[in-house]
């Protein structure tokens, strides 16, 4: 397939009943749709769309719930040249009302001439002068003959024309809105699949709960895979975190070659799956389970790699990988069949000076994960304050060029989006060093802790938070507080309810022990406290500016001490 923009391979399914995506819903409902059969819901689509008042350029906000639904709605969109915005649907559990006011802010920015949602969204749906659509009423639309035999073909797409809008995950502040264009995604599409992945339409199969309106579920399972024509099954998200049990299961039903999330969702599914279960699995062949989204934990890595080996799951199948939506998605992957081996380095040398030495005998070590090198075509940069390149193994800020970058961010007016590059270089915003070419992420530069002058990972408290046993796995988050003389740790910790008492001890214990730090406070909080990103990412500076305004509600009255850490990362 020569011409890999999307809309264009679409085209090539005339007629074809090789299959293309396998939806399964909320409540476990299966369909299944051959290529032939997806091209015409495509069409249905853009047809429908345009006859509800949607032309070339107009946008249309998508909340991406139901996969069967969104995926053609979305490629419509692409197909009659509007421009999608995929947006989260309501939660599973709680925080509607937050959810609602992210919801408010991000139509504000976007001001979408149409919205699609299901039925039951369209109440809860603020205040917007778009007009408002179910995905029901889309679906029986009647479109006038001559808007039928207009969008036969697709509309055309130059390479720098706007393809859709990505909210980024907001990691270290509100979400900013990126400009994803043809050419941006066409070339991370290829890198990924073909470059990095070697995906054969033939033999590969996908399988994703990621959500849809986040840039590894859009991209990573839908855009990419079409570039190339490997099948997919996309699990509804609200199925996963009802069951996270149900994405092996079905990893395994379908033979699933690739597939991948971000570093808690392998923690999860390795707590949720018993080993009788684990035993029932086929994960032989499985070549590519994609790690990203936020730092990888050696300590996951190795516990899933461990539990699902029964499974016949390959460990070398564990990719990290490292990525964001200012990069359409995937900026590095670790090489196919490698086996995972962290770097260790000297935890003193890379606290006390920003450098990656490998770690002697006598020294303390710490794992930093290596993400693989950049993909073809692209190059990354590790950048001192000054921005001047710095050497190797030496900490800095990750910048990235090539051809997957987006056009720039939707902030000003919207035929002029505010770039993104500096000099043609995107500054990620994230800490990483590169040794022998592979590069290693190590976090956010506004959430890095600065305490007594020492430049502090807070992962690596968080992880070490997370060895104590009653702290959920990925539950905790450190930040820093003002004190008297320096800046002063703070860690957040999601507690089982009635199960903190002990925890704070035993976390300041164990951060103490293994980072030599200390820790000013523990807050013991109940589950679902933990502010995060629409990738699983801790939103640290939120959650301190809850701490300062006293607004975290403490974890239930405790009814056993908690003093054992669990086995080291």
């Amino acid at each position: 397939m020569s011409d890999a923009w999307v809309c264009s391979v679409l085209l090539t399914y005339e007629g074809d009943p090789a299959p293309a995506h396998r939806y399964v819903d909320g409540d476990g409902h299966t369909r299944e749709l051959s290529r032939a059969q997806l091209l015409d819901e495509v069409r249905a689509s853009a047809r429908r769309l345009t006859a509800c008042g949607g032309g070339p350029g107009s946008r249309v906000a998508l909340l991406a719930g139901d996969p069967g639904r969104f995926v053609p709605a979305f490629l419509g969109a692409l197909w009659a040249g509007l421009v999608p915005v995929p947006l989260p649907p309501p939660p599973v559990l709680g925080r509607r009302d937050a959810w609602i006011g992210q919801l408010a802010a991000s139509l504000a920015v976007v001001r979408p001439d149409l919205v699609v949602a299901e039925e039951a969204e369209l109440a809860l749906l603020p205040a917007t002068q778009a007009r408002r659509l179910s995905y029901a009423s889309l679906e029986t639309a009647r479109p006038e003959a001559d808007v039928a035999a207009a969008l036969t073909l697709p509309a055309a797409h130059r390479p720098d024309r706007t393809a859709y809008l990505q909210f980024s995950s907001g990691s270290t502040g509100r979400p900013r809105v990126v400009v994803a264009t043809a050419g941006s995604v066409t070339a991370n599409s290829l890198a990924i699949m073909r470059d990095a992945l070697a995906a054969d339409p033939a033999r590969d199969h996908g399988v994703s709960w990621l959500p849809l309106h986040h840039d590894m579920g859009l991209v990573g399972f839908v855009l990419a895979p079409l570039a190339v024509g490997v099948p997919v099954t996309l699990l509804a998200t609200r199925l996963f975190v009802r069951d996270p049990g149900s994405w092996m299961r079905t990893l395994s039903d379908v033979r699933g070659t690739i597939t991948g999330a971000p570093n808690f969702a392998y923690a999860l599914a390795t707590r949720r799956t018993g080993g009788d279960r684990l035993a029932r699995l086929d994960l032989s062949a499985a070549h590519t389970l994609l790690c990203g989204g936020e730092p990888v934990s050696p300590r996951t890595l190795r516990h899933f790699a461990d539990a699902h080996r029964v499974a016949g799951l390959d460990p070398a199948a564990l990719r990290p990988c490292y990525g964001l939506a200012e990069s359409t998605l995937a900026v590095s992957v670790a090489p196919r069949g490698t086996a995972f081996h962290p770097d260790r380095v000297s935890w003193a040398r890379l606290r006390d000076h920003d450098l990656a030495a490998p770690c002697g005998d006598d020294e303390e070590a710490v794992e930093v994960v290596g993400c693989g090198p950049p993909l073809p075509g692209h190059e990354v940069r590790v950048a001192g304050a000054t921005g001047l390149p710095r050497a190797e193994r030496q900490v800095g800020e990750i910048w990235v060029r090539g051809p997957s970058v987006c056009a720039g961010y939707l902030d000003g007016a919207p035929d002029r989006p505010t770039p993104v590059t500096d000099g043609g270089w995107l500054r990620t915003g994230d800490r990483g060093y590169l040794a022998d070419g592979v590069l290693h992420p190590a976090g956010r530069l506004k959430d890095v802790l600065v305490v007594q002058g020492r430049n502090i990972d807070p992962q690596r408290v968080e992880w070490a938070a997370e060895a104590v046993d009653g702290v959920r796995a990925g539950g905790a988050v450190a930040f820093t507080r003002p004190g008297t003389d320096t800046e002063e740790v703070v860690v957040v910790a999601e507690c089982r309810p009635h199960g903190s008492g002990g925890v704070a001890g035993a976390v300041r214990e164990t951060v103490s022990q293994r980072l030599g730090l200390s820790v000013a406070d523990v807050v013991a909080v109940g589950p679902g406290t933990v502010a995060k990103t629409t990738s699983g990412k801790p939103r640290r500076q939120e959650m301190r500016r809850r701490y300062l305004l006293g607004d975290l509600p403490p974890a239930l009255v405790p009814s056993r001490p908690t003093e054992a850490p669990r086995s080291s990362p």
